[in-house]
């Protein structure tokens, strides 16, 4: 089942409305941040909301994020970015002058800590598989199997990167922490960046003699069969996530997960709407005048039967209930909607042809009968 989580909007969060500038959402965030710091605000509850307050100015502080935020929401965030990428570029830094101390040391708590990959609490990267169902094995849902390629930890040097018989070194330029600072001070503010370190690219270590299996990466990409639930009633575009079946973290933290989007083929004769189906159904002008029973095929081919009330109009939906797809979650079924499109017929013989013209020459004169009589009113001319 795909996984879901209740998140408030971003902008409520930070009380500012969709077209707030940077500037703007900069102000809300620090000030909210410092009412809610866990430093200051012993609240239980404080270090919740400041972690969501940091969530919410992560995202919206960033141009690229915030474009896909708009787009797509939570969702589309989350598939983007793990976690961890979110407050990668963040700068944590002194952001609040030294008023609280070391933030970084502090969101490295709320966070998972990240001071170096070799740490190990680092998540995996999430991977994306896109699964296409027909609309049948959407509706019955059940299990299945897919192929995927993921990186798993080298064995041969258990994900270290160096040869057997060899260890990595220690990083003297960030000092085995994978980053490094510039500290710059301006208008009585420190502003710390932290960037990869060039030298070991973030692993804190380097590999002077790399394992053969892996060139040095400590992890190699191995074939995987997975088995897939798939809720019946699914939709093109729902998420299912399988948690721990991403990309391993080879210094030992947690794997990421699989984020499966299915894709709906599209139907020959059904077309879908949320829960509910549609399709449409000709019948003769005979049919749609006087009205008849009809015999339609249902999604697993079962036979259903329809009535067409005499006086039909064209374009007309008849509503046979719980002949739809299953609602996710086992709460019933939609409807299908069999849409009327009434047929005008062509190449008339000739009998067919006289018996619609005197059908005509009777309608005719009913409507002459039935019109209202014209009066005539004086025309009067004003002054």
């Amino acid at each position: 089942m795909a996984e879901t989580e209740t998140k408030r909007d971003y902008y409520e969060v930070l009380g500012v409305d969709r077209s707030a500038t940077r500037e703007q959402i900069k102000h809300a965030y620090r000030r909210l941040a410092l009412q809610y710091h866990p430093d200051k605000n012993k609240d239980p509850a404080a270090a919740a909301k400041f972690r969501e307050l940091a969530e919410a100015y992560a995202v919206l502080s960033d141009d690229t994020k915030r474009k896909e935020y708009d787009a797509t929401g939570h969702v589309g965030v989350s598939e983007r970015w793990s976690q961890d990428d979110l407050m990668r570029d963040f700068q944590f830094g002194d952001f609040f002058g030294g008023r609280f101390g070391d933030l970084s040391g502090m969101f490295g708590d709320l966070f998972g800590r990240r001071t170096r990959p070799g740490a190990g609490a680092a998540r995996g990267v999430d991977l994306r598989y896109d699964l296409e169902l027909t609309l049948e094995e959407a509706a019955r849902g059940g299990e299945r199997e897919i192929q995927i390629t993921r990186s798993e930890r080298c064995g041969p040097c258990g994900g270290s990167g160096a040869k057997a018989g060899t260890k990595p070194l220690f990083c003297q330029d960030c000092k085995g922490t994978g980053q490094k600072q510039e500290v710059k001070t301006k208008k009585d503010m420190r502003l710390v960046t932290l960037t990869t370190c060039a030298r070991c690219r973030g692993r804190g270590q380097i590999v002077e003699s790399p394992c053969p299996i892996c060139q040095g990466n400590g992890y190699q990409f191995l074939p995987h069969t997975l088995k897939v639930k798939i809720p019946p009633g699914v939709d093109d575009g729902m998420m299912i996530r399988l948690a721990g079946q991403g990309e391993a973290n080879a210094n030992g933290g947690a794997p990421g997960d699989l984020l499966i989007r299915p894709h709906l083929r599209r139907h020959p004769l059904f077309e879908r709407h949320g829960d509910d189906l549609y399709m449409v159904q000709s019948v003769t002008f005979p049919d749609a005048a006087l009205g008849r029973k009809l015999r339609v095929a249902g999604l697993e081919g079962e036979a259903l039967h329809v009535t067409v009330p005499a006086g039909t109009q064209n374009g007309t939906a008849l509503r046979l209930n719980g002949k739809g797809m299953p609602k996710v979650g086992g709460r019933g079924n939609g409807d299908l909607f069999v849409v009327v499109e009434v047929r005008t017929p062509t190449d008339l013989t000739e009998r067919e042809r006289g018996l619609l013209q005197e059908l005509a020459k009777l309608q005719q004169a009913q409507s002459r009968e039935e019109a209202p009589p014209h009066t005539s009113q004086p025309y009067t001319q004003e002054a």
